[in-house]
């Protein structure tokens, strides 16, 4: 069965019926071709077509699982500072003298997709479904979104308003604390790596640069102008509020429309325009916590993510009468003990 490359269904005909986009597609460089079967874990097989995102430590691919139709996104681990694509266009290489890089590389990528596997809990991420290692790399298998990122979004419609997108973000904000809790903090949170979906919910993407709180080691990121913190330039002394400062940062971005004065800029003096002076519709103690959390130095941040949470998101009153009556079982449980 012929898959069209773009959305992954059966296509045939030049053009895909489904999507009305062309049915042949050329990767780019360093890309897997579209068609590249990869076996994964168990009796799972999974058929790559067009790259869907691409950074620095990884490309993205839509796929489908050919005995089930099912769509999902496959992450390949490509750290483009140390690894090349071999000549028969799939195996993954170590550039010269780089093979101790690139092992590297491939056991933090797969210590964290067994970390993000166990997560199944945590609506507000991306879910992982599989990992395995083929081809001298190795491969994350999520769920296939259809949403749109808080970038794309803002491109489309210009900034968001800013009581509407600080109340779809507490689940959010809520399960980035549960993944600091698990040790896990993900230090590429930005616009492009948030997904709006079709439901009003949120859902935070791209786990490649996620770090185990315990490893230890540094290691070098390509952050991002206005979301990353001054730490990420330094590569050492991040944690939850590393998370905090790039998740404030998008905030700032997509309710302003514009990107903020970068940390190291701001380390060297410039100003942060407070971010109603651009015309976003804040309550002060919204606004105050906002830039608590871009404070540049990162011990004057919020340590944890809840101490944010209450003070930009407050909970909505339907949403606090529903916890109070587990509350009060619980007291009364233990009442009879």
């Amino acid at each position: 069965m012929d898959f069209c490359p773009h959305c992954m269904y059966p296509a045939s005909g030049p053009v895909c019926k489904r999507c009305g986009k062309p049915t042949n597609w050329t990767p780019g460089e360093q890309q897997l071709p579209a068609g590249t079967m990869l076996d994964g874990s168990g009796l799972h097989r999974y058929l790559t077509g067009a790259a869907i995102g691409q950074g620095g430590f990884g490309i993205t691919y839509i796929a489908v699982e050919p005995d089930s139709g099912k769509r999902v996104a496959v992450k390949e681990c490509f750290p483009v500072q140390c690894a090349v694509r071999a000549a028969d266009g799939k195996r993954v290489e170590p550039k010269p003298g780089m093979s101790a890089q690139l092992q590297g590389a491939l056991n933090s990528f797969l210590d964290e997709a067994r970390l993000l596997a166990k997560q199944t809990e945590l609506k507000s991420v991306v879910q992982v479904e599989d990992f395995f290692s083929t081809n001298g790399t190795a491969y994350l298998v999520m769920e296939y979104l259809d949403g749109v990122t808080l970038s794309d979004k803002m491109k489309a419609e210009g900034r968001l308003p800013a009581q509407r997108l600080l109340s779809m973000l507490r689940p959010l904000m809520e399960d980035i604390g549960k993944l600091h809790a698990s040790g896990i903090i993900h230090r590429d949170i930005s616009p492009d790596n948030i997904m709006w979906m079709p439901d009003g919910s949120l859902k935070l993407l791209d786990f490649g640069c996620a770090r185990s709180m315990e490893d230890g080691k540094s290691m070098s990121i390509l952050v991002k102008h206005g979301v990353a913190p001054v730490e990420q330039y330094q590569t050492r002394g991040q944690g939850p509020w590393t998370d905090i400062y790039s998740l404030c940062a998008t905030i700032y971005y997509c309710i302003t429309g514009s990107l903020p004065t970068s940390a190291v800029e701001r380390l060297e003096g410039e100003a942060l325009k407070p971010p109603t002076e651009l015309g976003a519709d804040l309550t002060p103690k919204q606004e105050a916590a906002l830039l608590w959390g871009m404070a540049v130095q990162p011990t004057k941040r919020p340590q944890h993510i809840e101490l944010l949470t209450g003070q930009l998101c407050p909970e909505k009153p339907n949403e606090r009468k529903k916890r109070e009556p587990a509350k009060k079982r619980k007291s009364s449980v233990s009442g009879n003990k």
